[in-house]
């Protein structure tokens, strides 16, 4: 019989300790494979560190690229090469090959590991153990360079926000109250298409991005669907990816098309006065939770109340503040009632309070924040404006 496998996170050592760290992905889904070696591939590859060695095990067809990518104090190692110098069975998988090499008995994983590899080591005797929390907690503090990649991408995304704002601006208003540019209805699908392209020819990448018009909006979530109308809120939450960096960028804006009704104006400068108490009290030893609170009770108290509607469906600021972003659209630390631990300076968070109404539709402004020790710094530019003549 088979050894018993020995695959979980009950017991794990720590992080720090632990001699021996193994990860199996590729750079476009696996942020802390990335993080560890700084290759850019596709395809899967190994990372592992094991006693002080640090080294990635990638097949012929990436050798030549890992070698010119890989962070300084990583090695590359070609897996026929492996094979062939260490005369190991032909057919066995990277994995069991490389703990073999090493002699490694036991790894410390992600807890996205593929468990179809972890299933490989343990047949063959090798315990797994996934981590208890993030697998390089380092990953959370910004190196100023890392900030830069940040600060690239929030600029894509300003001018892309940009482009919307004029197009929403340019649009005149049909019979039917719907926007018009160019005799062609503004839809939340074509629109998403056409800022979605231009992030490519930009060297970006963005998926998902939301322009949720009216009721839409309630919904924090939803892509939004169908004509914009005016006089109805337009929520634009617009976050690519840069595609030579990897680092992303994240932005909020809600526009109104003409004038607004006066409960959406009160809600707005509500909104906006919340992320601006919120970024008065965002400093290094501040608490992600005390942050937090700082803006419920900011929305409560200019008498927005957070709770259920007459139909029963959520309604008010019920979502997180904020969330870390980097190599990852969403990272630690977070800005959110369940994390009261405190923030240190290099931190990236978003700073996106939001009222949503299923009644009229929602409202959310965001911008990117680099924690400091002094306090936080604003890496968006772009005004909060709410109405578009």
């Amino acid at each position: 019989m088979p050894p018993k496998s020995d695959f979980s996170s009950k017991n794990a050592k720590s992080l720090s300790t632990f001699p021996s760290k193994l990860i199996i992905g590729n750079a476009v889904n696996s942020a802390d494979i990335l993080y560890g070696s700084r290759f850019r591939a596709e395809d899967d590859f190994i990372y592992f560190e094991h006693e002080g060695r640090k080294g990635i095990v990638v097949s012929s067809l990436e050798y030549s690229r890992a070698l010119e990518q890989v962070k300084k104090g990583v090695e590359v190692l070609e897996y026929s090469s492996l094979m062939r110098k260490n005369d190991l069975a032909k057919g066995i998988s990277a994995e069991v090959a490389l703990s073999r090499f090493l002699q490694v008995k036991e790894w410390l994983v992600p807890a996205s590991f593929p468990f179809g590899k972890a299933v490989n080591l343990c047949k063959e005797g090798i315990s797994v153990q996934s981590a208890d929390g993030g697998f390089f907690p380092e990953r959370e503090v910004k190196t100023e360079e890392e900030i830069a990649c940040i600060r690239k991408s929030v600029h894509a995304v300003e001018e892309i926000m940009k482009e919307l704002q004029n197009m929403i601006r340019e649009a005149r208003v049909n019979s039917q109250n719907y926007l018009v540019l160019a005799d062609k209805v503004l839809t939340s699908e074509y629109l998403r298409r056409e800022l979605e392209s231009n992030f490519k020819r930009m060297g970006f990448t963005a998926n998902h991005t939301i322009i949720a018009c009216g009721k839409d909006a309630a919904a924090p979530h939803n892509t939004g669907h169908g004509p914009l109308r005016a006089g109805e809120t337009i929520v634009a939450d617009i976050f690519p990816r840069d595609d030579e960096t990897f680092y992303w960028g994240d932005m909020t804006r809600t526009f109104v098309k003409g004038k607004a009704p006066l409960h959406v104006k009160k809600a707005f400068d509500a909104v906006k006065g919340a992320s601006l108490a919120a970024f008065k009290v965002l400093r290094a030893g501040s608490s992600g939770a005390g942050v937090h609170a700082v803006a419920a009770e900011y929305l409560k108290e200019a008498g927005f109340v957070t709770g259920k509607d007459e139909n029963n469906l959520p309604c008010g600021f019920f979502h997180g503040l904020g969330h870390g972003v980097g190599l990852e659209i969403h990272e630690g630390p977070r800005l959110s009632p369940s994390y009261p631990q405190k923030l240190v300076a290099g931190n990236v968070v978003s700073v996106e309070p939001g009222l949503y109404y299923a009644s009229w539709g929602g409202i959310r402004l965001e911008d990117l924040a680099v924690v400091r020790e002094e306090g936080a710094e604003d890496l968006n530019t772009m005004e909060m404006e709410l109405e578009i003549p």
